[in-house]
C-alpha cells in the first residue's frame, strides 16, 4: 500500500511539473466581516474584478469561499458562499489571470475655445436598475468501499440562488436549500423533514434605497447571532444608522422546520460606515422569545466591530439575558450567557498576533463534512481562550503557531492545545505548495498527536487542481471503555473546472487502524451561475 501511494504521488507531481506555469498568489487579509458582507483588502486588486473567486486560509489549506461584489481603491467587497467560518484577519489569496495589455491608442489633440468649455453643461445619465443574479447547484454523492458501511452512502443536492432587483424591479430574492438521501437505511428510518433543509428563503421588497421589507426565512447579518428568522424583517437607513425590527418564529431545535410555537420578534439599531482603511459597525438589539405563546427568554444583544484603528481591530459580541424561564422557573435577573471577543495586532507585514475568547452557547450542526477526529477537536476547542502568531519571513514560508486553554469547574482537567503549521507556497523543482502541522491536544478524558502533511498543484493554468494529504493520529483514550485512536489517514483530491462555471471534485480518503480500514470516496458536480453584469 505504502508503495502504490508513493508511486501514485511520484507520477502526479512529475506530470504536474511538465504542465504547470508558476504563479504567484496575490496576498491580502479580511478587514471587515459579517454573516453577509466580507471586506478583503489584498496587496494588488487590479486583476480582480466583480464575480471573481478567492481563495480563504483555513488551517492549512486553500480553499474558495468568497465571490466579489465590487471592488474599490481601498477594499473589495465579497459574500461567503462556502460554510467555512470568515473572520477579521482570515488570510485571502488569489492568483492573477494572464493580462494582456492593449496597445494604447493616441488621441489626436483638439483645441477648444474658452466659450464653447463655458457654454457646455454636464449631462447625468440615470442608468436603470439592472437585475442581477449568482448561484450555485450542486449534486454530490459519497459512499464507503466497505459493505459495513453502507448506511454512510447518500446523494446530497443542493441549491443556492440570488436574484437582485428582478426584471429591474424593487424585489429580490435568495434562497439555499438542500436534500440528503441515504442508503443502506431502512424507509421506515428515512423521515423527510430530517433530510430536506431549508436554509434560507425570503423575498426583499426595496421600498425606497433607504428603506426595505422582508418575509421568509433570513438571517440578519446585524444580529447573526440570533440565527435565522421566519417571518418579516423591516430596516430604514438614515445616512450610517440603520434601525430594524423583525417578527416571526424560529426554525425548530430538531430538525430546523419551520415551528410556529416559537415566536419571537425585537427591533435593532446600527451603525456601520467606512472610515480610512477600515470599517466601523455597531449594532444593539432587543429580542423576547416565546414557547407557545408565553415569554420563555426576553435579552439585549451587542456587537461591535472595529478596523480602523490602524494595525489594530478587534469584533465583540455579548448577549445580556433580562428574563429566563426555565423549567417553569421564572427569573428577571440580569445574566451575561454569551460572550465572544477577538483582537488582532499586526505590527509588520510580516508579523501578526491574534487571541480571542468564545464563550458562546454550543452550536448545533443539521450537517457537516467533518469527521469523527475533526469533531472530536472542534468540540473541545470551541469555547475558550486563544492565542494565534502568524509570522511570514518571505514570499515563499509562512509560519503559524496557536495555543488554546478551556477551564470548565465541572472538569478534572483543563482542556490544552497546540498547533503548529509551516506553509511553503512554492517548492522548487515541482513548482507545487506544501503544508507541514502538528496537533498535541490533553484533555480530561483524552490525549494525544496529529502529524500531517499536505501537498497542492495547480495543473493546465488552474484548470486542474491536485491534492495528496497524510495525516498520523496517535490518541489514546483514559477510559477503558473507549479504544485507543491509532490511525493512518491518506486523502487524494482531483478537481477539474470546466468551461461556463462547472466543475468536478473525485476525492478519495481512506483510515487505516490496526485492525481495520476504511476506503471512502465523495464526488462533486456543480454548476455555478452568474449575470454578465
Amino acid at each position: 500500500m505504502k508503495k502504490i501511494s508513493f508511486l501514485l504521488c511520484f507520477m502526479v507531481l512529475s506530470i504536474a511539473n511538465l504542465f504547470s506555469q508558476e504563479k504567484k498568489m496575490v496576498l491580502g487579509e479580511v478587514t471587515f466581516a459579517n454573516f453577509k458582507n466580507v471586506y478583503v483588502k489584498l496587496e494588488n486588486n487590479s486583476h480582480v474584478s466583480s464575480g471573481d473567486t478567492l481563495l480563504i486560509l483555513v488551517k492549512t489549506d486553500w480553499k474558495k469561499a468568497l465571490v466579489v461584489i465590487t471592488v474599490s481603491s481601498k477594499s473589495i467587497l465579497t459574500t461567503n458562499f462556502s460554510q467555512e467560518k470568515v473572520i477579521i484577519g482570515t488570510k485571502v489569496g488569489y492568483y492573477p489571470k494572464d493580462v494582456k495589455e492593449k496597445p494604447a491608442i493616441k488621441v489626436p489633440e483638439k483645441i477648444i475655445s474658452k466659450d464653447l468649455v463655458e457654454e457646455e453643461k454636464p449631462k447625468v445619465a440615470i442608468l436603470p436598475i439592472a437585475q442581477s443574479y449568482n448561484g450555485r447547484i450542486t449534486v454530490s454523492t459519497n459512499g464507503s468501499m466497505e459493505k459495513s458501511e453502507n448506511n454512510y452512502n447518500r446523494i446530497r443536492t443542493s441549491m443556492n440562488f440570488d436574484v437582485k432587483n428582478i426584471n429591474g424591479g424593487k424585489f429580490s430574492f435568495e434562497n439555499y436549500i438542500n436534500y440528503n438521501r441515504r442508503f443502506g437505511v431502512a424507509d421506515s428510518l428515512q423521515n423527510f423533514k430530517e433530510d430536506f433543509k431549508v436554509y434560507s428563503l425570503s423575498t426583499t421588497y426595496e421600498h425606497t434605497n433607504k428603506t426595505s421589507f422582508s418575509f421568509g426565512r433570513k438571517m440578519n447579518f446585524r444580529i447573526a447571532n440570533m440565527g435565522a428568522i421566519d417571518g418579516l424583517q423591516v430596516e430604514h437607513r438614515y445616512k450610517s444608522i440603520f434601525m430594524g425590527g423583525f417578527g416571526g418564529s424560529r426554525p425548530d431545535v430538531l430538525n430546523y422546520g419551520l415551528n410556529l410555537s416559537l415566536m419571537q420578534f425585537g427591533a435593532y439599531l446600527a451603525n456601520e460606515k467606512e472610515k480610512g482603511k477600515g470599517m466601523l459597525q455597531t449594532s444593539l438589539a432587543f429580542a423576547e422569545q416565546q414557547y407557545h405563546g408565553k415569554t420563555d427568554r426576553r435579552f439585549v444583544y451587542f456587537q461591535h466591530s472595529n478596523s480602523v484603528l490602524g494595525n489594530f481591530s478587534l469584533f465583540y459580541s455579548i448577549e445580556l439575558d433580562l428574563y429566563q424561564n426555565i423549567d417553569s422557573v421564572k427569573s428577571n435577573r440580569i445574566n451575561l450567557t454569551s460572550t465572544y471577543l477577538s483582537l488582532r495586532y499586526k505590527p509588520t507585514k510580516k508579523l501578526s498576533l491574534s487571541s480571542s475568547y468564545d464563550n458562546r452557547r454550543n452550536v448545533i450542526y443539521y450537517e457537516t463534512y467533518r469527521s469523527y477526529l475533526e469533531q472530536i477537536l472542534n468540540q473541545e476547542t470551541r469555547q475558550g481562550i486563544r492565542l494565534q502568531m502568524n509570522y511570514n519571513p518571505s514570499k515563499y514560508v509562512s509560519f503559524n503557531l496557536s495555543g488554546f486553554y478551556r477551564y470548565q469547574e465541572s472538569k478534572p482537567q483543563p482542556t490544552k492545545n497546540y498547533v503548529a503549521n509551516v506553509f511553503f507556497s512554492q517548492i522548487p523543482g515541482v513548482k507545487s505548495s506544501l503544508n507541514l502541522n502538528f496537533n498535541n491536544m490533553k484533555t480530561y478524558y483524552f490525549s494525544g498527536n496529529i502529524i500531517g502533511a499536505r501537498v497542492n498543484k495547480d495543473l493546465f493554468k488552474g484548470k486542474v487542481y491536485t491534492e495528496f494529504s497524510y495525516r498520523k493520529v496517535d490518541y489514546d483514550f483514559f477510559n477503558a471503555e473507549q479504544p485507543n485512536l491509532k490511525q493512518d489517514v491518506l486523502g487524494v483530491s482531483l478537481n477539474i473546472y470546466g468551461k461556463k462555471r462547472s466543475s468536478i471534485m473525485l476525492n478519495y480518503e481512506g483510515t487505516f487502524e490496526p485492525n481495520s480500514s476504511y476506503n471512502r470516496y465523495y464526488i462533486t458536480l456543480s454548476q455555478r451561475f452568474k449575470s454578465k453584469n
